[in-house]
């Protein structure tokens, strides 16, 4: 590996599996000073913390928080303050999903779904940005999902994913004259547990995806640290669409080929 976040501090929330584990062990590689694992499931981030000791030598701080608590965040901002002083990196990660439709949605889903998918990402933002500014080289980055992109039947998870888009342009205005960038990623179709319960959608969705298959979730966390790199330092309010070209138009390929135009 080529050293990329040597020195940096980065905080990676819903770090325990997923896209969040592959971002840590990505960020080991690359040589990050000091990574925070944020999750609310305290047993899974201990196990993903000895995971990722086997990359690197990189100091790893697991810490428990709901995204959607204030007051957690504001404990963890302070944490972290008291022990660095700044913040390089902030992936806001965590997500959760149920997909419901508007006629089958409850309030209740819906108000959580927004509550960790959005809130959580403006919380994030809101109380790292004082460390952030701290940074010589500041850099956020939101995931959403290609439903930020597009619909999507599940309704609140598509509405909080385009507000993940919208929030992510909107601190770029703002956080700029901080020399802090702000970028946001779209995975299509990932093998992750979060998508275990719809092995089969992703597998029957695969004939429509230009390069023929689902993505790996070290996928994604290349294109994150890209963003998190200098390699990326003249982006931000920019999308990465990390989806084997779907929302490309690969949902017409079968189609097209039906009728004999591939």
């Amino acid at each position: 590996m080529s050293g990329k976040l040597k020195g940096k501090t980065a905080l990676v929330t819903g770090a325990s599996s997923g896209l969040g584990l592959a971002d840590v062990i990505e960020f080991v590689k690359e040589e990050a000073e000091k990574i925070y694992m944020v999750s609310n499931n305290i047993h899974n981030l201990k196990e993903a913390s000895s995971v990722v000791k086997e990359y690197g030598d990189s100091e790893i701080i697991t810490h428990k928080l709901d995204v959607t608590d204030e007051v957690g965040w504001k404990i963890l901002s302070e944490q972290i303050s008291s022990e660095t002083g700044r913040l390089d990196v902030l992936v806001n990660n965590a997500g959760i999903n149920k997909r419901d439709s508007f006629q089958e949605c409850t309030l209740e889903d819906w108000n959580r779904i927004i509550a960790v998918n959005q809130t959580g990402v403006f919380l994030g933002m809101k109380y790292c940005l004082e460390l952030l500014k701290n940074s010589d080289h500041g850099s956020v980055i939101n995931l959403s999902s290609i439903t930020g992109e597009t619909g999507y039947f599940a309704a609140a998870y598509t509405a909080s994913k385009w507000a993940v888009r919208g929030m992510t342009k909107s601190a770029a205005v703002e956080f700029g004259k901080w020399k802090i960038r702000v970028n946001s990623v779209h995975p299509g179709f990932i093998k992750t547990p979060l998508n275990d319960s719809i092995s089969d959608l992703i597998n029957e969705s695969n004939h429509m995806t230009p390069l023929g298959r689902a993505g790996e979730a070290e996928e994604i966390a290349k294109a994150v640290t890209f963003l998190a790199s200098e390699d990326s330092s003249y982006l931000t309010g920019s999308e990465i669409i990390a989806d084997g070209g779907l929302t490309s138009g690969g949902q017409f390929k079968p189609i097209a080929e039906q009728f004999g135009v591939y």
